[in-house]
């Protein structure tokens, strides 16, 4: 589970048994660290008036989540490379919805929308997580 604290993205693992699991990369706070992300963090932020984060995930064939969950933020994924298959259950009476994203793709994923994610080959996928949080932002800093 990935929690907002401050200006910084924390990972926090649900059990020590899921840290030991190989499992995808994923790079934290690129929004602080990268120019270009942070660019398109704080557009984002002036468009929706609320806090945005962003990390990269990246993935080998066979990589998968560790099960369906939900996230505490609404999810905007860019695709970058390779692909990747979400399993999404936006109705709560039916199955999931198999949606595949290739690059290129952007998909808006809801807060609270359980989904399960697998790896069919390589994958790198950016997700900007939209918070709750209101955020003021100069709007000078999206063009810096």
């Amino acid at each position: 589970m990935t929690l907002i604290d401050g200006p910084d993205f924390q990972r926090v693992p649900a059990n020590d048994a899921a840290v030991a699991l190989p499992r995808t990369h994923s790079y934290e706070n690129l929004h602080v660290h990268v120019d270009w992300i942070r660019r398109a963090s704080c557009s984002l932020e002036l468009a929706l008036g609320r806090r945005v984060a962003c990390a990269a995930y990246s993935s080998q064939a066979g990589d998968t989540s560790l099960g369906p969950h939900d996230d505490d933020w609404d999810g905007v994924i860019v695709q970058l490379e390779g692909a990747k298959q979400w399993h999404v259950w936006t109705d709560p009476h039916k199955g999931p919805k198999e949606i595949v994203t290739r690059v290129g793709d952007v998909m808006v994923l809801p807060r609270g929308v359980p989904h399960d994610v697998n790896t069919p080959g390589r994958s790198l996928h950016l997700a900007f997580a939209v918070t709750n949080q209101s955020r003021a932002v100069d709007p000078t800093l999206a063009r810096t």
